[in-house]
């Protein structure tokens, strides 16, 4: 019994301490360092993974660094933010070819721990990190896309890696698996990203990797569509503009079928059905919306199909086929509006006009030709900086060209031949109006240059150049021909004469234009040289403004004074013909013959006509005037 107060002791002790045991002690937290990339002279990219292990929450996080081991964030520190998990640290003010040590660091309510210790060399001062930029993400899908990049500078060093990687968190870099590698050096470079997920947002970052380390061109974000994409949903334009060589059409995308559209376009052929392994294509950009294509290249007389085309990641989907007969021949003529306004340069095709300039000032088309697809129109234009003065102007393709500038400058004529493009007219140049004559652009001098001259046409055969117009000669003007800048004398030494149209035909020049015996102009086709008066009423002055030959025929398109009016003419071997029945005054100015079919271009009551086989169709009806001086057919 004598033992009892002992136990009891004993177990009133060992109660007391087991209610009086302290809480166990809070716990630091644990962090690695990662090892520095990015190594510049003066800059690295280091970091860390930083954990809780239990302890208080992470309340700030970084690396710290110096030349000396073990630093600590009584020195050199960055400070990225709390919480556990991964952190990129860069580290920046750093000296050229000099050792430093790295440590990551994080803290909470406890205190701060350290992870290992790294260290890493800075280069010298003539290498750096590649330069690089992201490219946009395309042609998207669910499960893929397309990225790339483009490294723009090696940073002196070769480039030895390159590609992009992505990640669904901000900023991926190398280390991860989704990364491509696409090739070394600078440059452009495309990459394929795969293995992606429905509706979900990714980010990208293109790379380039040299001696020194990699660097990251921006953050680019997208998301992947959320069903699988399909064909585009396009529709194919009407036919317009119809010539025997061109037309236009186009096509409405109206849904991209959920991924971008890389091509678009129309596709033809004479076939029903094109597609696009055709070389009878367009390209008219990317993109969902409506688009316009010019179709070329086509034959005359000929039924084509057509389809519009978009393309995107799945494939190529098409509208309807839509087909359409390409004219016979174009008829081409150029002239002038006006429209109470101004007067406005004006090429018609087929009867629609098309400005070729719409200057408030007034201008005028006074020529075309045509070779193959390309049309040449010379015209002028009122130079908008200096009223009084004239552009003598060239317009290819409705593209103009300014050949020379001055006051009472005046276009004439244009003629294509091979690759070459010739254009004459006048202009005055201080003392005298300057015959010129350009050949694809280059000015050269008609007639000896000491008289005022005039050439109003011309025509190109084989290596000769003819010039036909006028020059004065101190008492009159007096009509010529130059051949290669070789002048033949047409009209006599006594009284005016004109030459407004030349043509060659074999071996034979045709010269139309007139001559004065003293009281009337008589209109005259000179044939290499010797004139032939043209059949008039006999009482009237009369002009032959244009000259064509085909075969034996010889056709020529002029006016003749009347009592009170002008009138419309066209002769043939001589015979004259009325266009106009002489109640209005009319005009002819040009003429065309195409397949037995005779176009005459001019004016009657202020009207731009055009006569096909002695029909009239007025080409400016709309319009308060209208002038048609040049007609052209293909």
């Amino acid at each position: 019994m004598k033992h009892i107060p002992g136990i009891l002791l004993l177990a009133f002790i060992s109660f007391n301490c087991q209610q009086n045991a302290p809480d166990p002690a809070p716990l630091l937290p644990t962090v690695t360092t990662v090892a520095a990339t990015s190594i510049t002279a003066n800059t690295a990219l280091s970091g860390g993974n930083a954990t809780t292990a239990g302890g208080p929450a992470i309340t700030v996080r970084g690396v710290c660094w110096g030349t000396a081991t073990n630093p600590d964030i009584t020195g050199n520190h960055t400070t990225d933010g709390g919480g556990s998990g991964t952190f990129a640290s860069p580290i920046t003010g750093l000296t050229a070819n000099t050792v430093y040590y790295v440590r990551a660091y994080a803290t909470n309510n406890v205190g701060t721990t350290y992870g290992n210790e790294i260290s890493f060399t800075t280069t010298t001062s003539t290498t750096a990190l590649p330069t690089v930029t992201t490219t946009a993400i395309t042609a998207i899908t669910m499960a893929t896309a397309a990225g790339g990049g483009n490294v723009t500078a090696d940073g002196g060093a070769t480039v030895t890696a390159r590609g992009i990687c992505w990640s669904t968190t901000a900023n991926p870099t190398i280390a991860l698996s989704t990364k491509t590698t696409d090739g070394t050096g600078t440059g452009i470079f495309t990459s394929a990203i795969t293995g992606l997920t429905a509706a979900t947002t990714y980010h990208v970052r293109a790379y380039a990797t040299n001696s020194v380390g990699t660097s990251y061109g921006g953050d680019s974000t997208f998301t992947t569509a959320t069903t699988a994409a399909t064909l585009p949903t396009i529709t194919t334009t009407a036919i317009s503009n119809i010539t025997s060589i061109t037309a236009t059409s186009g096509g409405n995308i109206t849904a991209d079928g959920g991924a971008a559209i890389t091509a678009r376009g129309v596709c033809w052929s004479t076939t029903a059905n094109p597609t696009i392994v055709l070389s009878t294509k367009t390209t008219d950009g990317t993109g969902v919306g409506t688009f316009t294509s010019d179709i070329t290249g086509l034959t005359k007389n000929t039924i084509y199909h057509v389809r519009a085309y978009a393309t995107n990641s799945v494939g190529t989907a098409y509208g309807a086929d839509i087909s359409f007969t390409t004219d016979p021949y174009t008829v081409y003529v150029a002239g002038a509006l006006d429209d109470g306004s101004s007067r406005h340069a004006v090429l018609w095709r087929n009867g629609t006009a098309t400005y070729l300039a719409n200057n408030p000032l007034g201008a005028a088309a006074n020529s075309v030709y045509v070779q193959g697809s390309d049309i040449y129109v010379m015209g002028v234009e009122n130079n908008p900086l200096n009223t009084p003065e004239n552009h003598i102007k060239l317009w290819k393709n409705g593209a103009g060209t300014v050949l020379a500038t001055s006051m009472g400058a005046t276009a004439s004529a244009v003629f294509a031949s091979g690759s070459d493009v010739y254009a004459t007219g006048y202009y005055h140049n201080g003392s005298l109006y300057r015959g010129t004559l350009w050949k694809n652009g280059v000015a050269s001098t008609v007639s000896s240059g000491f008289q005022s001259c005039y050439p109003r046409s011309m025509y190109v055969a084989g290596s000769d150049v003819y010039v036909a117009g006028y020059e004065y000669n101190v008492t009159h003007y007096q009509a010529k021909v130059w051949k290669n800048n070789v002048v033949t004398i047409l009209g006599n030494n006594t009284q005016a004469s004109d030459a407004f149209s030349v043509f060659v035909s074999g071996s034979d020049v045709y010269v139309s234009g007139y001559q004065s015996n003293g009281s009337k102009n008589i209109p005259t086709v000179w044939k290499n040289g010797v004139p032939a008066s043209l059949s008039t009423t006999g009482v009237y002055s009369a002009y032959g403004e244009s000259v064509f030959v085909v075969g034996s025929d010889v056709y020529v398109a002029g006016y003749e004074s009347r009592i009170t009016n002008n009138v419309a003419m066209l002769w043939k071997n001589g015979v004259p013909v009325d266009l106009s029945v002489g109640t209005n005054n009319a005009y002819a100015h040009s003429v065309f013959v195409y397949n037995g079919d005779v176009y005459v271009t001019g004016e009657e009551s202020n009207k731009a006509t055009l006569w096909k086989n002695g029909v009239a169709t007025v080409l400016s009806s709309s319009f308060p005037n209208g002038w048609a001086y040049s007609v052209f057919v293909q």
